[in-house]
């Protein structure tokens, strides 16, 4: 080799390593940040977890602290042993308050031998922090339209091929949070529920890595459960992005959808020649806002059905109206231990058209109004009178206090809520019928607007029974500072079983008792095979 072959090869050498090496570097750099974002907690550091406590340790005692990956009620719970025997409990990023001495902490998802061991000892007055050698696992479960659901599956550990259990989906567009499994670092897989670990179909693996959580993806064929894809992912990824820090957190959803019935009869025995036509649309839409201990939701539904009658001889009746309703509702909470916190809301319930009423005979109706007039209007057999205008039954509601989160797991949520309320009742220009039988006239009597300050106490709760059945119920109680005795009471309860991704049955059972306007109960029930799209 000669000097200037020799001097060229020192020259591309250094180039290499003033240029390329920086490089590489740099790329090596790059791609350590993102693997460490890629599995980033969703809580804040252990260290900032441990200065927001505000817990204060007893004299004479100390504290252990296992940190939370998400939040510490979405966690399984830290278990504290001495020996044998389990002497403490509590959430993950909280502190767990003990005598001085030496513990052995459990920490994981599943039997108490699955768990993640730690040995600490806790000295008097100090806080001793359970190292996070565990990792985390967050799994959303959704549909081939990327539409939340609560499908189930199993996670087993590879390394001894015990079952950790059974997971389920969460519907995070309805306020659900997911569950987040902490597990011993390994590989683990995900199966159909029912299969083992020896399935070569409707599965997926994982590995676990301590000081990491893992965001995983699994797409589940909502009708078959076949999965149709899986994979960890960015956080981002979620349909509810995993908020960090000051970031914010904002899901929401549109639905469209409706039912449709045709009913045609010609010749039929026992049945008059004529076409029906009944249909149902519905528009409902939720956002929900997360940040922190910042919790806020919101609904604006609109329901709107139709029947027409048609028959052979003579004229078609009037398109009578089945369904009018529009409601809106906005809650907003500050949960500071993410179960109790204080609340406030708006919310409002209306009818959007004119509501009419058909006779079938000719009827004479008399309006009974409030400046003591009494106008009576002969209608002809088939034709219609008016009860109530556009936005006629208009309620609105306002309230402030304490919001409680019941029961938050994956098969039942419950909220309640109680404190004091606004109501405004404006019914001008609207008619109930309270018919006195002893005059041929069918009476009706104007309603008027009024006001009422009182008490409110509100319960939601939603269960699923089995994975197509779902129940959900919204009971609502409200009593004037006067009139406490005679409250107002609205509760709305939805039974509905998913018959496709699109399409599922709903028994649908409204009862409204209204003492100051109608003695009577108000009930509306309803059975529907609605067909549903997500546009948002």
């Amino acid at each position: 080799m000669t000097l200037r072959s020799t001097n060229r090869l020192f020259a591309y050498s250094m180039a290499w390593l003033l240029l390329v090496g920086p490089m590489s570097a740099l790329a090596e750099t790059s791609k350590d940040e993102t693997t460490k974002d890629l599995y980033r907690w969703i809580a804040p550091t252990a260290k900032q977890q441990l200065e927001a406590d505000p817990s204060e340790i007893p004299a004479g005692q100390g504290a252990i602290f296992a940190p939370a990956m998400t939040q510490g009620a979405d966690e399984p719970e830290v278990m504290v042993f001495q020996g044998e025997q389990r002497l403490a409990s509590g959430p993950t990023g909280k502190r767990i308050m003990v005598a001085p001495g030496t513990y052995r902490v459990h920490v994981g998802s599943g039997a108490t031998h699955q768990m993640v061991a730690s040995d600490v000892t806790v000295r008097k007055g100090e806080t001793t922090t359970v190292p996070a050698n565990w990792g985390g696992l967050r799994i959303e479960v959704v549909d081939e339209g990327n539409i939340p659901n609560r499908n189930t599956y199993e996670l087993i550990r590879m390394q001894d091929r015990e079952v950790l259990g059974t997971g389920y989906g969460a519907d995070t567009l309805q306020s659900e949070t997911l569950q987040t499994w902490l597990l011993e670092p390994g590989l683990y897989r995900i199966v159909r529920t029912g299969e083992t670990y020896r399935a070569r179909s409707n599965f997926a693996t994982v590995d676990i890595s301590a000081g990491g959580l893992v965001h995983f993806k699994l797409v589940i064929d909502s009708k078959t459960s076949d999965f149709r894809g899986a994979g960890v992912v960015d956080a981002d990824e979620f349909v509810v992005t995993a908020a960090t820090g000051g970031e914010k957190r904002w899901t929401s959803r549109a639905l469209l959808g409706g039912a449709v019935s045709i009913n045609t009869t010609d010749n039929v025995v026992g049945q008059p020649n004529q076409d029906v036509l009944s249909g149902t649309v519905f528009f409902d839409t939720y956002v929900n806002y997360q940040n922190g201990p910042h919790f806020g939701t919101g609904i604006f539904e609109i329901e709107e059905g139709v029947v027409r009658v048609d028959p052979a001889q003579g004229k078609s009746l009037p398109t009578q109206k089945a369904q009018d309703r529009l409601r809106a509702d906005v809650v907003y909470s500050f949960f500071k231990n993410e179960r109790i916190g204080p609340y406030a809301r708006f919310g409002l319930i209306t009818n959007i058209f004119p509501s009419d009423v058909l006779v079938t005979e000719d009827t004479t109706i008399a309006f009974n109004r409030l400046n003591g007039a009494r106008d009576e209007v002969f209608v002809p057999a088939n034709g219609e009178y008016r009860t109530a205008d556009s936005l006629g039954s208009l309620r609105i509601r306002e309230g402030a206090g304490l919001n409680v989160r019941l029961v938050r797991n994956r098969r039942a949520t419950a909220n309640w809520r109680f404190g004091v309320g606004l109501r405004q009742n404006l019914l001008d220009d609207s008619f109930v019928e309270i018919d006195d039988p002893t005059t041929p006239e069918l009476d009706l009597f104007e309603l008027d607007g009024f006001s009422e300050e009182g008490i409110e106490t509100t319960l939601t709760a939603s269960v699923r029974l089995g994975r197509s059945l779902l129940y959900i119920t919204d009971l609502e109680v409200f009593g004037d500072f006067s009139e406490v005795d005679e409250p107002t009471i609205d509760w709305r309860n939805t039974l509905s079983y998913r018959l496709t991704r699109f399409a599922s049955l709903d028994y649908t059972l409204d009862l409204l008792r209204f003492p100051q306007v109608l003695d009577e109960n108000q009930i509306t029930q309803n059975i529907l095979l609605r067909f549903s799209f997500n546009i948002l």
